[in-house]
């Protein structure tokens, strides 16, 4: 389920990514690296919990090197899927891409350590939307109140046309009887 929602994430933060020019999604990177330090200098006090966060995150870096280095950089006219066209990437999908795939890994290392951290960062991230935000933001939609006085009389006529069927049905037994 969490690799379900981590990939969830990932493809919501590429194609908000995908939206931005190459610059405007260097500065979202450094923004997000920005809030994170600010909320791990704020939040993190104790020496030890900072060296182990400080030892992931650089091996978190390093295995992002890897993988990027690891990728078969394509030529000018290869593609990756030769059979489909749609394959082909633009540089600046592929930035996109590795962008959103950091951020998410940066995320699920903090979440490691601690994962009060992790919701803090999104909080400062996203301020208008809290976990409170979002149940306020789902109001049910009440009718006017015009429309429940007619809603009301409704059901009271309903009650009485039931009740005398009712009735009907008592004195037809009774006269069977």
């Amino acid at each position: 389920m969490a690799n379900i929602r981590e990939s969830i994430n990932e493809m919501i933060e590429e194609s908000y990514l995908l939206g931005l020019t190459e610059n405007e999604i260097k500065e979202d990177l450094d923004n997000f690296v920005e809030i994170c330090g600010k909320v791990i200098h704020e939040n993190v006090h104790d020496r030890k919990q900072m060296q182990k966060l400080t030892e992931k995150l650089a091996r978190a870096r390093a295995l992002s090197l890897i993988e990027d280095h690891g990728e078969p950089t394509l030529s000018e006219g290869e593609d990756r899927f030769p059979i489909e066209e749609t394959a082909v990437q633009s540089s600046k999908e592929r930035f996109a891409e590795k962008v959103a795939r950091n951020k998410r890994l940066i995320m699920r290392t903090i979440r490691e350590c601690d994962p009060k951290l992790e919701q803090l960062i999104e909080q400062e991230r996203f301020p208008d939307q809290s976990t409170e935000s979002i149940s306020q933001s789902l109001p049910i939609d009440q009718p006017p109140a015009k429309s429940r006085a007619k809603d009301l009389f409704l059901k009271t006529c309903y009650v009485v046309t039931l009740l005398f069927m009712l009735l009907l049905v008592y004195l037809v037994l009774l006269q069977n009887i």
